[in-house]
């Protein structure tokens, strides 16, 4: 007897809910600290720390998404969205001023939105993930090369980005009806 590909389709969508909801988690949690650590924010070792921690926590999530999602034929993109995450934290050990922090940061918004766009065009993300991750994404590059040189301000705009990201996350992630182009099964091979 096989199992009912229903259940299978049912219980791989839980799993992924789950997955979301912990990322979204994640986001919040990142930007409250940055809230929440605002006097310290004057020096840029604590800044790059916050930040640094906040994007390996951020990959961490992600590729439990990765996880929960594993076997789809998308599911690299997500791979790869938190192989961006942790190579942006680590590449911030190497930086010393607010420019590379901010080119650094940059690179990962940029990089994250273009793999939203990716995802998008290609049907596995549903728009009312999409269109917020791509949005945020996008202006936090903008807003990153734009405030290059102030590193408060840059934490500050990660810290507002991790905030909006992880609410808007987390309504898609409690939406009782799955998009079918966002529901993971190995029947459909997406996400």
């Amino acid at each position: 007897m096989g199992s009912d590909p229903s259940t299978t389709a049912t219980s791989e969508f839980r799993g992924f809910r789950a997955a979301q909801l912990v990322r979204a988690a994640v986001l919040v949690v990142v930007g409250v600290v940055i809230a929440f650590t605002a006097p310290l924010h004057r020096e840029l070792g604590f800044d790059l720390w916050v930040l640094g921690g906040g994007l390996a926590l951020i990959g961490a999530a992600t590729l439990l998404e990765y996880f929960a999602l594993r076997g789809t034929s998308e599911s690299w993109w997500i791979a790869a969205r938190a192989v961006v995450a942790f190579a942006a934290a680590g590449s911030l050990l190497a930086v010393s001023d607010s420019l590379t922090m901010a080119l650094v940061l940059a690179l990962w918004a940029a990089l994250t939105a273009v793999i939203t766009i990716m995802r998008l065009t290609r049907g596995v993300q549903p728009m009312k993930v999409a269109v917020p991750s791509l949005l945020l994404s996008a202006a936090l590059a903008v807003f990153a090369l734009l405030f290059r040189d102030d590193a408060v301000a840059l934490i500050g705009f990660f810290g507002a980005y991790a905030i909006i990201r992880g609410v808007f996350l987390g309504i898609a992630a409690f939406d009782p009806r799955p998009a079918t182009d966002a529901v993971p099964s190995s029947t459909q091979g997406s996400e």
